[in-house]
């Protein structure tokens, strides 16, 4: 059965309830917060149909694909899943504007990336929604030399990042909205990763537009549509790929760094299956990392039935 384009999902009413328990935590405390919280998730649990379905959906699939992971694909364990988005929406906020204090960041590739911004190699980042991935957005605060541009959807990029140098000025994080991969952005992107700095994009969500390129890949032992777009882009700007995933941890947020590929080919006749071994490759390890932190899957969509 077909599903609603996940860009369709309307998100904003639960995003104000997280707006305001952020509010509420900073303002009164955190134990006002976890009052708070158990309603207003509920609330927007019970009101989301089709958000539940697709998380059963993904519990189901897991479960079955890494039994090991011993999670029961049922209501309760969804309504986890809502309260652990809440958690994390709620340090989206504080990882732009606040900051997160390295003492709770345990990144052990950090060194290497920081030589690579030291050596003006920049590169492409491709994450997921799975985790939170704000932090890694915030990476740009960990090193002076390191700028960080991340590829958004929403279309308040320009206000975001106004709104992010008043609050923090010493930030290196820029936001560029995009719905597609136009030559002047080429340019735009191809200058940046020339400069030494890096490009984040997530992996797995198709595109917004229509004509955007996809290709299937096996994830959680079920065939889902993965976008081409951050491959096709890599190939245009001739730089190195790597794959970035960070979870929550009880000592603060695990992140994972790993090579993907030194660059991306695109031989004619040959280009899709090239790009084809490459997104199975990032499937395989978001499978992976899916294992390690199950409940950290925020997709409240039909990820393996997208229009």
């Amino acid at each position: 059965m077909k599903g609603i384009h996940w860009s369709r999902y309307r998100e904003q009413g639960f995003f104000l309830g997280i707006k305001f328990l952020y509010l509420l935590h900073h303002r009164i405390g955190p134990l006002a917060f976890k009052i708070a919280v158990y309603p207003v998730v509920l609330f927007y649990f019970l009101k989301n149909h089709s958000g539940r379905r697709a998380i059963r959906e993904y519990l189901q699939r897991l479960s079955s694909f890494c039994p090991q992971a011993n999670v029961k694909p049922n209501g309760y364990t969804s309504f986890r899943i809502f309260l652990n988005f809440s958690a994390s929406a709620k340090e989206k906020l504080e990882a732009w504007f606040v900051g997160i204090p390295r003492s709770c960041v345990n990144f052990p590739n950090q060194p290497f990336l920081h030589q690579l911004a030291e050596r003006g190699q920049g590169g492409i980042l491709i994450g997921s929604h799975l985790g939170n991935l704000e932090v890694c957005r915030a990476l740009g605060s960990l090193h002076s030399t390191m700028k960080i541009n991340v590829l958004v959807h929403t279309k308040h990029a320009k206000k975001f990042n106004r709104m992010l140098q008043l609050l923090n000025s010493d930030s290196q994080v820029r936001l560029t909205q995009v719905t597609e991969i136009t030559p002047a952005l080429s340019m735009q992107l191809s200058e940046s990763i020339a400069r030494g700095e890096f490009i984040v994009i997530t992996g797995d969500r198709i595109p917004v537009n229509s004509t955007g390129r996809t290709c299937n890949a096996v994830f959680l032992g079920h065939t889902a549509p993965f976008p081409q777009g951050p491959y096709i882009l890599a190939a245009l700007l001739k730089c190195p790929v790597y794959t970035l995933f960070c979870l929550r941890s009880s000592n603060g947020y695990d992140i994972h760094m790993e090579a993907l590929c030194k660059r991306v080919e695109m031989p004619r006749g040959n280009r899709e299956l090239h790009i084809h071994r490459l997104i199975e490759l990032y499937a395989q390890r978001l499978e992976y990392y899916c294992c390690k932190a199950p409940l950290q899957w925020y997709n409240f969509y039909p990820f393996w039935s997208q229009d």
